[in-house]
């Protein structure tokens, strides 16, 4: 492989992190040790479809990134003939304030190479590690949509206050099922004698 075969394909990141986690929620949940009494379906029914989906989810990004891989760089429209043949998803708008005798810079016409969106997963991560050390001292109420909230943040929403409101209401949903639908508690952290 080169390093313009991976430069392009930096959205591999995520599969191979969705991969990761489906294998260790795999592993982990043929390996845990269900009391002889659990009820029926039991605490490994919603690991296993996550760790399914985790896996289906990381099969299906890893296709489509080796199929459409990010444009090498984006065509320059002083060239006719690069601007052409150019094949990106770029809609190219333009702007009636630019004066095109002014003198530019250089570096304007030199070929712009893709860079990797490196914040986001850094995002990414960094509410995943966060998650892992907050959820017994907050709790997965608090926790769960830390975690839904900071993953939206990492991936581009740029509407807090929704995704804060949502957040919370997928985590009380997840909270709900484990409690009411299978009898098993999340950890309560602080909010331990509310719920």
């Amino acid at each position: 492989m080169n390093a313009d075969f991976l430069r392009r394909r930096t959205g591999l990141v995520i599969p191979l992190l969705l991969l990761v986690t489906g294998i260790v929620l795999g592993v982990g949940t043929l390996t845990m040790e269900v009391p002889r009494n659990a009820a029926s379906p039991g605490p490994q029914l919603f690991p296993t479809l996550i760790a399914i989906a985790c896996l289906v989810f990381a099969v299906l990004m890893t296709v489509d990134v080796l199929r459409r891989p990010e444009p090498a760089r984006v065509a320059d429209p002083s060239h006719p003939a690069e601007f052409e043949h150019a094949v990106t998803d770029t809609v190219l708008v333009e702007n009636p304030t630019t004066d095109p005798t002014a003198p530019t810079h250089p570096a304007d016409h030199e070929p712009t190479r893709f860079r990797g969106n490196h914040s986001a997963v850094l995002q990414f991560v960094g509410t995943i590690v966060v998650f892992i050390v907050v959820l017994n001292p907050l709790g997965w109420l608090l926790s769960g949509a830390l975690l839904f909230w900071g993953s939206a943040r990492a991936l581009g929403s740029r509407r807090p206050l929704f995704d804060l409101f949502l957040s919370l209401a997928i985590s009380s949903i997840v909270q709900l099922a484990f409690s009411a639908g299978l009898g098993l508690n999340l950890p309560p952290g602080i909010l331990a004698g509310v719920f």
